[in-house]
């Protein structure tokens, strides 16, 4: 059972899937460089990283399949599977201590000395969380709530926030009314079902949803989490590191830039700032870091979005098979939809709906059930052969985009675009593609000698 960072890293090792790295590296540029060389390879445990006792762990979740074998299923049933635990969740379950507090700092901290933050590109402006999941509370209202957030390390004891007006921005511009601070926990070193869960932006879960009660259910084992030593907002038990501290009212200052999922930098903003208080950790513990703009951080961006954008579809297709939102896509903005097509216009009717679904989908492609929506190399197929762009093509101008997508206008609109790579109902013997009979129960380890 996968129910935190050590029993999904043992589980990969297992799969043959983790490389170690026993060289020493330098946390700010060199180890971000080799991350970058093996993006889209095995997942990267950093044994000796300059300075520092801890091991940096990377990309862990770079692979979807990857993400839905933790989850214990396949690329197809991930979307059903992340819906499911949306609609059923399973709450998190409070307990008394967790591994999380072996090891309790709550004086003279300096997040430079005990934590190696990772400086990642060229123009950052210092050293990032990346990997850190901010949990914060109103026991008044019973929300919780889990979110990524832009996380500077400022100096020893403050970290700079990014908040966007969503989730945590109500609930910490409701405290700053009453010039009083909001309590946070960040959770660093986390298992890909609280991960996901904690990416729920993309999914429109309202406030008030506990994503946690999500992670449970997509694991099917509850998350149990325990009580901080300085501030009462819950984190998971069984995470590696969390950072207790405060977000202080009516104070903002300088941050970034920062690399952004889109590959280019942000501005500088003016932040929050998050006053740390406490640090408790494993014993041996893993730091956990995501190099923006990799296939890491692209699958945590798009998984969430692909319910939302299945039931869209769906409500106009019944045939939808299945929704890949693409990590080359930048994680947000191109969708691929299989459906199987009833009526000649399925297509059509498939574009519009998930160009609609959210804001940020700005390319759908549409493509057969003969074809798998997670290989991009058979979508593009589809649309080399069964594409006109006279008479499968779909524009929308002016519709209002992600204002982080560089190409949009200032005003932050753009322009929205949708190809039916479908089959004519027609005769279809001309479409067909070409098989062999028993490929799918070849095992080719029996013809290869070792």
């Amino acid at each position: 059972m996968i129910d935190d960072l050590r029993s999904q890293l043992q589980a990969v090792e297992d799969w043959g899937e983790v490389l170690h790295v026993r060289r020493e590296v330098n946390p700010r540029f060199e180890l971000p460089a080799i991350c970058k060389k093996l993006e889209a390879d095995k997942a990267l445990l950093f044994e000796k990283v300059k300075r520092y006792s801890l091991p940096v762990l990377v990309g862990l979740d770079n692979s979807r399949s990857r993400i839905a074998r933790v989850l214990g299923t396949d690329d197809w049933g991930l979307t059903p599977r992340y819906l499911e635990a949306i609609l059923s969740p399973l709450p998190p379950t409070v307990v008394q201590d967790g591994p999380v507090k072996e090891v309790r700092i709550t004086k003279n901290i300096d997040l430079a000395e005990l934590l190696p933050v990772i400086t990642h590109y060229e123009k950052d402006g210092g050293p990032f969380i990346t990997a850190g999941v901010v949990i914060a509370e109103d026991p008044g209202r019973r929300i919780r709530n889990l979110s990524y957030h832009r996380l500077q390390v400022m100096n020893k004891d403050e970290i700079g926030l990014f908040l966007q007006p969503r989730h945590l921005w109500n609930l910490y511009s409701a405290k700053e009314k009453e010039g009083k601070p909001l309590e946070v926990a960040v959770a660093i070193g986390l298992d890909a079902s609280i991960r996901l869960a904690g990416a729920t932006s993309g999914s429109l879960i309202p406030l008030g949803f506990d994503e946690l009660s999500i992670a449970g259910a997509l694991r099917h084992k509850t998350v149990e989490i325990v009580r901080g030593e300085t501030v009462e907002v819950m984190a998971p038990a069984k995470a590696e590191i969390v950072i207790e501290g405060e977000i202080l009212p009516h104070l903002r200052r300088t941050q970034g830039p920062l690399a952004n999922f889109t590959g280019t930098y942000g501005d500088t903003w003016e932040g929050p700032v998050l006053k740390v208080k406490a640090i408790t950790h494993r014993k041996d513990a893993i730091y956990q870091d995501l190099l923006p703009f990799t296939p890491e951080h692209h699958l945590l961006l798009a998984i969430p979005y692909e319910p939302v954008v299945y039931q869209a579809v769906k409500s106009y297709v019944p045939g939808t098979k299945a929704v890949h939102v693409t990590p080359s896509g930048s994680g947000k903005f191109h969708a691929v939809v299989c459906i199987r097509k009833d009526h000649e216009e399925d297509g059509k009717k498939a574009i519009l709906a998930g160009l609609n679904s959210c804001r940020d989908i700005k390319l759908v492609t549409v493509v057969d059930e003969d074809v798998d929506p997670f290989n991009l190399r058979e979508v593009e197929w589809a649309v080399a052969t069964r594409f006109q762009v006279d008479r499968d093509l779909v524009v929308i101008s002016g519709a209002i985009g992600n204002e982080l997508d560089p190409s949009c206008s200032q005003s932050g609109l753009t322009a929205k675009m949708g190809m039916d790579a479908t089959r004519p109902l027609g005769p279809r013997e001309r479409f067909e593609k070409v098989r062999i009979p028993g490929l799918e129960n070849i095992k080719i380890q029996g013809y290869i000698e070792p």
